[in-house]
């Protein structure tokens, strides 16, 4: 397929526009290798023209798994940066050419190709100890100067030595703490521009900070980080764009900021601002599967469709979508992604009263007396508390929010993966929840005790394996 002689060739419908090349591949979320390997390609380009016209000197973009964002985040990488050279500047001018972006002439003559761009992912931060964290970071500041190398030529004396010192991962913390600033100016300086900034995954290093105890101290640095390089760096950076699953913006690393606007699926954002440019609209599906007679749109939409964004707009997951199209069968596909381990080891601590809104759930019914926090404290899950537990379930995609704030399960294939859990977490088939053993250890009445201890041993039995004694 790579170098296939096949012309790319688009169809719209409404606002959708989809770029039909030889054929769809899956799991590579590379702008540039999609394009320039003539693949079929669903146009996001419009998120480039959102962008630039917000308000927003950061936008917080909060999505579920699977649904876009490291594609979304390569676009516009190639979009803003400079060049280095005419022959590299038309190739990257070649690859929206067929996009709807093209169209913009102030925008294509104002932007394109004109900022220094930091893009950073931050999903292999995964370290099970903090002073293992302070390597990594070491390891993946490194690799981010390195791609700016041609900088050091024109770094004063004392800024060459540190700029080594990066590269060889032998900085102090403190360096290493304002390096992504550092860069900015850097940056700046060369160019005579402010920078674009890019973060993926934003959430994944605090995420396995909490799961593995190091969450105070990797919040105290990734807080320095990302406030110094956002909060009081406008003279270095023009606008940035950070995406990741969880909302933990008031109580992590991202507090300080206080230029930031979050755009999670649920909420009616200003002019929809980024409600369409992330996951699959039922137009663009539509589009999509017109060149596929064998599959019926009627069954794509019950196992993949239900997603609601700004209150009213329908989304599937692409990633289901693109495996759906290159195997050819309706199955489980997003679901299998990504580990459920933590979300199930939570689910069995719940309430009584969470246990009767999940069987409504799986009856088809929405719930409608939970609202979903504006932020998620890691703290809460221990706690024992259902609605942090909601909100965990809600923004990892496993729930959807209509417009009147009311919960459901999106769709057939989301669906699956709740029934694996209803078999595998015991409270769920049996009678006994951690709230229930609560009431019958304080009854104060021998019967009570006899109950607790007979549902005590049946929790120990159902939930801990050998490896965890």
């Amino acid at each position: 397929m790579l170098g296939s002689n096949f012309e790319p060739y688009t169809k719209n419908l409404n606002n959708a526009r989809v770029v039909f090349g030889a054929g769809v591949i899956v799991g590579d979320d590379n702008f540039q290798n999609i394009i320039s390997s003539r693949l079929t390609f669903v146009d996001k380009s419009m998120l480039i023209k959102e962008f630039i016209e917000s308000s927003d000197f950061v936008s917080l973009v909060l999505r579920p798994r699977r649904f876009g964002k490291s594609t979304n985040l390569s676009m516009l990488e190639h979009f803003f940066k400079i060049s280095y050279s005419q022959e590299e500047n038309d190739i990257s001018r070649k690859l929206f050419e067929k996009l709807k972006i093209s169209t913009e002439n102030e925008i294509m003559r104002k932007h394109f190709a004109q900022y220094p761009v930091i893009h950073i992912s931050l999903k292999d931060l995964n370290a099970r100890t903090w002073n293992e964290m302070i390597e990594y970071l070491r390891i993946f500041v490194s690799k981010v100067y390195n791609e700016h190398y041609y900088l050091i030529d024109n770094l004063r004396p004392h800024e060459q030595t540190t700029y080594q010192q990066i590269l060889k991962k032998t900085c102090d913390v403190s360096e290493l703490e304002f390096s992504l600033k550092t860069l900015s100016m850097y940056l700046r300086r060369h160019y005579n521009k402010k920078c674009i900034v890019l973060v993926d995954e934003y959430d994944s290093p605090m995420e396995r900070a909490y799961n593995e105890g190091y969450y105070k101290e990797a919040n105290y640095f990734l807080k320095d980080m990302f406030s110094s390089l956002l909060k009081s760096n406008s003279e270095n950076v023009a606008k940035a764009m950070l995406v990741g699953i969880l909302r933990i913006t008031k109580s992590g690393f991202l507090s300080g900021l206080k230029n930031l606007m979050v755009y999670p699926l649920h909420q009616e954002s200003r002019f929809h601002l980024y409600a369409d440019k992330f996951g699959f609209t039922s137009d663009e599906v539509e589009l999509l599967f017109s060149q596929y007679k064998y599959l019926q749109i009627n069954d794509v939409q019950k196992w993949y469709d239900g997603y609601i964004s700004g209150g009213s707009i329908h989304l599937y997951n692409p990633w289901s979508i693109i495996c759906l199209i290159s195997c050819g069968k309706l199955s489980a596909y997003w679901t299998d992604t990504g580990s459920t381990q933590k979300l199930e080891k939570y689910l069995w601590k719940a309430s009584s009263s969470f246990k009767e809104s999940v069987e409504k759930l799986l009856k088809g019914e929405s719930i409608t007396n939970v609202k979903i926090q504006d932020d998620l404290q890691f703290s809460h899950l221990d706690e024992n508390r259902d609605l942090a537990i909601w909100t965990l379930l809600y923004y990892a995609g496993y729930l959807t929010i209509n417009s009147e704030n009311h919960l459901f399960i999106p769709n057939d294939e989301v669906r699956s993966e709740w029934h694996r859990w209803v078999v595998n977490v015991p409270f769920f088939t049996k009678e006994q929840t951690i709230e229930s053993m609560l009431d019958c250890l304080l009854g104060g009445n021998l019967d009570s005790f006899k109950k607790f201890k007979k549902e005590f041993k049946q929790v120990i039995v159902d939930t801990l394996s050998f490896y965890d004694v």
